[in-house]
């Protein structure tokens, strides 16, 4: 686990100063050491900063294959590093080291570009190919790691965290001018649009599942090679509950096996939540009683930390916890932003920061419960309510030629009904999935009717670039998620504000092996009608622990609405009312001040999305400055 960087520009004198300066901005991804390889004439560094979890002597990077022509810097963990090894090893390639690393040369030069189509893991790294002369980038299939890229004028650069690019003088820092209203709108940016784009005009993230090839000899033109896509179109074959419980189970315990691989300690970060349970439930067996659990709660009634705390008492882990407050937030909230790189409406965000620093004193790798939402039918009253809203669409569809156009965000129920008629199913999912403004479209506080304009054009945007048909609707809504929420929120939440803390998060319900499992299970399994969301995995913990079957799901619940009436209100408000607030000056200010009045009133649940303004404001002035 690490952050990387690398650079290739002729016209730098000096490419490992460079490199130095890009690798400084991200010490906290990898404080216990650093490596380079610097060629001058090429005017190419590529390095790291190491976080050791490996093989702590002999992980150091970059890992050159036995001729030296073939050389990685990788972030991230290869699981089924032993087993690959094993077999490249009766293939005659020699190993020096006992790390993860040193497995992704050989592999290389095995599979070429295809190889991580072996890779069960979470990874962004780079590979050199002296003999090619080439660079290869690659991110992980689900989108754990980042990466991100830029390239202009014979010169390219690419890092872990979009502030190493910044560090570079050349790097261009103009702003996308329609990203703010994508943000405001849905709360961050989604994978798939274009070719990766973020806030930033000219500089792009790779894709979850994609790599990229540079030329070192042409560098301004890197190419894009086909990406991988989690897909749910076959047919399920897992169709009775017991055998796909069964299936399940033993998946999920050689995944967190897997993900138990370390040369340091390991706990669990735990919610009073049916994830981290499954996951905690199976580390503290695989680790005969040893298991450290962590936890935060903010005092509230729904807070997580009585549940979690009875879950460590059941599975008889050692437990640590901390209560936060809004003084807390504001206190970080800066640090938020600079770790985010860009802004992700989540304040969950805040928990996550302070709990991995929690754990920091007693462990360096947390495992979590990421991902069993979007595999396994999770967040059952929205993608109830969404399923019904789209079965009556369907019906409207069968005499869309009676409707002219509406708009979907009009005080008009009739106009809406239009817009309906005449939706496509991908513009109407991105539609659904709206979570920050417009708000009630009944009252669609925060844009004006020119912004509002330009969000129908945006819906159309995403719901093309994210959508892809599946087998049935569940499907194509769980998919969705995985290609927009998963990737760009709540992994890059996760793994942003856990290597904020020098902690490794790793995720065992996005084992690909575990994924392959949960595309064989039907819908009907996953949600059934009348709920509960998450069946199978359910009845699979139900087994292992006294598990309820109606568990509510809270996942670190931060209590905005009542420190923004409170504790919060005079800071928020004056940030983003601000005389030179960016907020204002791309919202209607009239507008925004009544959302915010009926926010703090309780007139309209808004404080995720005066959470996210607020968070966007701070990032403006803190990633830019």
């Amino acid at each position: 686990m690490c952050g990387i960087a690398g650079i290739i520009d002729r016209s730098e004198p000096d490419p490992g100063g460079a490199l130095g300066r890009m690798l400084a901005r991200i010490v906290h991804r990898g404080p216990d050491g650093e490596g380079t390889h610097v060629s001058n004439s090429d005017g190419l560094a590529i390095g790291m900063r190491r976080l050791s979890i490996i093989d702590l002597e002999g992980g150091t990077q970059p890992i050159w294959n036995e001729d030296r022509t073939v050389a990685v810097i990788f972030n991230g963990e290869i699981y089924n590093y032993v087993e690959l090894r094993r077999e490249l090893e009766t293939k005659g390639h020699v190993f020096r080291t006992h790390s993860d690393t040193e497995v992704l040369v050989h592999l290389y030069e095995e599979a070429d570009v295809k190889m991580t189509e072996r890779l069960r893991g979470m990874f962004a790294f780079c590979i050199l190919d002296n003999r090619k002369r080439t660079l290869l980038l690659a991110r992980d299939h689900f989108g754990q790691k980042p990466l991100y890229w830029t390239q202009t004028d014979g010169r390219f650069a690419f890092a872990s965290e979009l502030k190493c690019l910044l560090a570079l003088p050349w790097v261009n820092r103009d702003l996308r001018p329609d990203a703010f209203l994508t943000y405001a709108a849905w709360l961050s940016l989604p994978t798939s649009l274009g070719d990766g784009q973020t806030h930033f005009a000219k500089i792009w993230k790779l894709q979850p599942g994609a790599r990229l090839h540079v030329q070192l000899d042409d560098p301004g033109h890197a190419v894009a090679i086909s990406r991988w896509h989690y897909d749910l179109s076959h047919d399920p074959d897992l169709t009775d509950a017991d055998e796909a419980a069964a299936a399940l189970d033993a998946a999920l315990k050689e995944s967190v096996r897997v993900h138990l691989r370390a040369d340091v300690p390991v706990g669990v970060l735990l919610s009073s939540g049916l994830d981290s349970r499954v996951v905690s439930a199976y580390a503290q067996e695989l680790q005969d009683g040893k298991m450290q659990t962590f936890t935060v709660g903010f005092g509230a009634g729904d807070s997580e930390q009585a549940g979690a705390a009875a879950t460590a008492k059941e599975i008889g882990s050692k437990h640590h916890e901390l209560e936060l407050s809004a003084a807390d937030l504001a206190d970080n909230i800066e640090r938020i932003a600079w770790h985010l790189d860009e802004p992700v409406g989540d304040p969950a965000a805040f928990a996550v920061l302070k709990v991995c620093e929690l754990a920091r004193n007693h462990v360096k790798v947390l495992l979590s419960g990421e991902g069993s939402d979007e595999l396994f039918g999770g967040y059952e009253h929205r993608y109830a309510g969404m399923l019904a809203t789209m079965e009556r669409t369907e019906r409207l569809r069968r005499w869309r030629w009676l409707f002219p156009p509406g708009n979907f965000a009009s005080e008009s129920r009739w106009s809406r009904m239009k817009w309906r008629a005449n939706s496509q199913v991908r513009s109407e999912i991105a539609q659904l999935r709206l979570e920050g403004f417009p708000g009630d479209v009944t009252h669609p506080r925060g844009f004006t009717p020119a912004q509002l304009a330009d969000l129908h054009g945006l819906v159309a945007i995403h719901g093309s670039d994210v959508f892809e048909p599946q087998r049935d609707r569940l499907s194509e809504l769980l998919c969705f998620d995985i290609r927009w929420q998963l990737a760009e929120s709540l992994l890059q939440k996760a793994d942003k504000m856990s290597m904020g803390a020098s902690i490794e998060l790793r995720t065992p319900i996005l084992d690909t092996e575990v994924a392959k499992v949960a595309a064989r299970i039907p819908s009907s399994l996953k949600l059934p009608p009348g709920g509960p969301g998450k069946f199978i995995l359910r009845k699979v913990l139900a087994r292992k622990l006294n598990e309820p079957m109606n568990r509510p799901k809270l996942g670190f619940p931060v209590p905005l609405a009542k420190w923004f009436a409170g504790p919060l209100h005079d800071r928020v408000r004056d940030e983003i009312f601000a005389a030179n607030s960016a907020v204002c000056e791309q919202l209607d200010r009239t507008l925004l001040t009544t959302a915010w009045e009926d926010t703090v009133a309780g007139r309209w649940d808004g404080g995720r999305t005066f959470y996210s303004l607020w968070l966007y404001e701070v990032w403006r002035r803190t990633i830019l400055k």
